[in-house]
């Protein structure tokens, strides 16, 4: 409820607030220890005048500490108002901006300290008039005063910067980079554990040292035993209760401070090991944590860049060749391994290029190679290569397959399939149909990664690759549309309707061949 109510406010009025309201908390708090912990009529006296000194100092501090805390704010609440009017910031308020709000809670702080030193001060030349109040008591009294005055600061400090770091820190700094902004101070975590143990355990043990001192020294001059120890009860009981809700909401700032940052930070690590790179870390401070933040946003956003180009490059090649020469970065090479290669080249394509547009031209090449691509993905079959209007595809590698040879002649089938009912669409839109010739050849090639520093690819290199092209070829001469050699029909395991074998001669072999038109 009171944080859905401070949220409501302005920046600079919830900065005056929970500053301000810390700080009187922390005055009434110290005020009922310093009266009833110690009942002695000599106490009284002093921290009655005590009280006066701080109700006077009140009246001129709190105005004082009001303005003084609207005006370091202001930059903030300008950002904050330009930026809920959905404007854009200058470079130059920005900086302001950014920078005020990592400072404010050091600057609030060291206000606060100061305006308990000076009562600290104030009360020894005050109190030093009066000559019935020991020298030691009175150092006491003021080290008393200033170390519940420090807890108060601190208190005020932590309660201010997780309030900015849960609903302010995330607007001004959209994209993180706390730790990077130039003036700012940084808190880290040791600096974090030092303030609780200062605030929680030392100042309470100092302040009950410094009591039994007191009661030490009046016991000098005719405190009763009773009295100490009734003193001590007072005071250790009021002390408790004091510490155990100051120190409750500390413990409670500081885990929060902690723990809800990493909780983002391990979410995120979760999404990045499940491959989901859309997760970010919201960095709301400049300590160790917001570093680490800053870091793992970098990460994801490193390897979600890498998963596009990779997506993008398997747009190019494939995703099989595309994870290969990632994998091989730079590195050239390959090895030797039985192959299917089939070659694909549509027929007339020259012709058509001369009767249509270069933009029809292209739409129906690419709707050519879409169809076609299709079909030798669907079969296992791995696109290599567009050269003009031809079609080189491996079956094979750079995964190892055993049915290889069979894959590649189900391709082929599943090519000739898909450009009939392409031209089925074509002529229904008014389009000539298109005609192609598939070569399907069966043997070693080498695979690997070749090229130079300067370019690099995956290919096939080898006598294979440059029959199969030679025998794709052989369809204008057949009049065919499937050629398959016979080193292909040996390797297949399912059964197909081929026609008699044909010797052929092919350029630049000096051996013939047997190949077979694909029937079904």
């Amino acid at each position: 409820m009171l944080s859905g109510w401070l949220h409501r406010l302005s920046f600079g009025s919830r900065v005056v607030t929970i500053n301000v309201g810390s700080n009187l908390a922390g005055f009434f708090v110290v005020q009922l220890l310093l009266r009833y912990a110690q009942p002695l009529e000599e106490w009284r006296q002093f921290s009655d005048l005590d009280r006066l000194t701080n109700f006077a100092l009140l009246a001129v501090l709190v105005p004082a500490s009001v303005y003084v805390l609207l005006k370091l704010s202001d930059p903030v609440d300008r950002a904050l108002k330009i930026l809920e009017l959905g404007q854009k910031l200058t470079d130059q308020q920005i900086d302001q901006a950014q920078t005020t709000l990592l400072n404010l809670p050091f600057y609030a702080g060291l206000m606060n300290l100061i305006a308990w030193i000076i009562p600290s001060v104030t009360f020894p030349l005050v109190l030093s008039l009066r000559e019935s109040l020991l020298a030691t008591n009175i150092l006491i009294y003021v080290l008393f005063d200033f170390s519940k005055g420090l807890m108060i600061s601190l208190l005020a400090f932590v309660f201010l910067e997780y309030s900015i770091r849960r609903d302010v820190v995330g607007k001004i700094f959209p994209e993180g980079g706390l730790r990077e902004r130039k003036g700012a101070i940084v808190c880290e975590t040791r600096h974090r554990l030092m303030i609780m143990y200062v605030a929680t355990c030392f100042l309470p043990i100092f302040q009950i040292t410094m009591m039994i001192g007191s009661n030490a020294s009046f016991a000098k001059s005719g405190l009763t035993q009773e009295q100490v120890l009734e003193n001590l009860r007072i005071f250790s009981i009021l002390l408790f209760c004091f510490v155990s809700v100051y120190g409750f909401w500390l413990a409670l700032f500081f885990a929060r401070s902690i723990s809800e940052p990493t909780r983002r930070i391990m979410e995120v690590a979760e999404k990045v090991r499940a491959g989901d790179y859309t997760g970010k870390v919201s960095v709301v401070s400049n300590d160790e944590i917001g570093y680490l933040g800053d870091r793992v946003n970098e990460m994801v956003k490193g390897l979600k860049e890498r998963e596009e180009l990779k997506e993008t490059f398997s747009l190019c090649t494939s995703p099989e060749i595309a994870s290969e020469i990632l994998s091989a970065g730079s590195k050239t090479g390959g090895e030797v391994r039985v192959v299917t290669v089939l070659f694909s080249d549509l027929r007339g394509f020259t012709t058509m290029a001369e009767k249509n547009t270069p933009e029809k031209v292209v739409e129906s090449i690419n709707e050519y190679f879409d169809e076609m691509t299709t079909a030798i993905i669907e079969n296992g079959g791995v696109v290599l290569q567009y050269v003009g209007d031809e079609i080189e595809a491996v079956f094979g590698a750079p995964l190892d397959d055993p049915d290889h040879a069979d894959k590649a002649v189900m391709a082929a089938l599943a090519m000739r399939a898909r450009l009939n009912a392409l031209n089925l669409r074509r002529l229904g839109g008014g389009n000539e149909p298109l005609n192609h010739g598939i070569g399907v050849h069966t043997g070693p090639a080498l695979a690997g990664i070749i090229g130079s520093k300067h370019k690099i690819s995956y290919a096939m290199v080898g006598d294979t690759v440059n029959i199969a092209s030679r025998i794709q070829e052989l369809n204008k001469e057949m009049q065919s549309d499937v050629l398959v050699s016979e080193s292909t029909c040996k390797e297949l395991r399912i059964p197909h309707q081929f026609s008699a074998p044909r010797r052929v001669s092919l350029k630049g072999k000096a051996k013939d061949l047997n190949v077979f038109q694909l029937i079904s």
